[in-house]
């Protein structure tokens, strides 16, 4: 009798915060391969981290909701060029991890202190190798910011053309993803944790 009473009061408790913060559905590809176009993902209002992907409207377009993933917080140092990320001078490291029909995919990694475990994704690049920033070649973060980047570098619009992104226009955090999994997302169901 206990168990059952547990399992209908587990169930309730999830139907009610799932009608508190609702799922939303991801359009476009611009965050590919952590969230593809038809993904429902879960969006709750948290503590932003390095790594963490979040949920703003759109700087452009404040009618359209977008995800893009938080790299650097105030007082850090971004620099985007050839070679990669740099925050504060350390390069973000990458590592090629093959191909998909038009872009080239690779593996970030960004690390935290120990013993946080290390935050990496997978964002991709069109075949060659390009560099698109519209802003000066160096960006310190204002306090209260973050600096802000797409997964499909060579094909969104991101903090290299905005700017850094003040922490009260960010809606949430991504902390679940549910999706086709495929050869760059092992799981169909994700959980997305901070890095710490």
């Amino acid at each position: 009798m206990r168990r059952w009473m547990w399992l209908v009061s587990m169930l309730v408790g999830m139907a009610l915060l799932c009608a508190l913060v609702p799922l939303r559905r991801v359009a476009g590809d611009e965050m590919a391969w952590t969230l593809r176009d038809g993904d429902l993902v879960w969006v709750i209002p948290a503590r932003i981290r390095r790594g963490d992907v979040v949920m703003l409207s759109d700087p452009l377009d404040s009618t359209r909701l977008i995800f893009r993933r938080a790299v650097a917080d105030g007082g850090q140092k971004v620099r985007y060029d050839v070679d990669g990320l740099r925050i504060n001078g350390k390069r973000i490291r990458q590592t090629e991890m093959g191909r998909d029909q038009d872009h080239r995919v690779v593996k970030e990694v960004l690390w935290s202190s120990p013993p946080a475990r290390p935050n990496r994704w997978f964002p991709r690049y069109t075949r060659q190798k390009t560099v698109r920033w519209a802003l000066p070649e160096k960006v310190e973060v204002p306090d209260g910011h973050w600096f802000l980047l797409a997964d499909d570098r060579d094909g969104s619009l991101d903090s290299r053309w905005w700017g850094p992104i003040p922490e009260g226009d960010i809606q949430g955090v991504i902390r679940l993803r549910f999706g086709e999994a495929d050869i760059w997302r092992e799981k169909a169901l994700e959980v997305l944790l901070p890095e710490e």
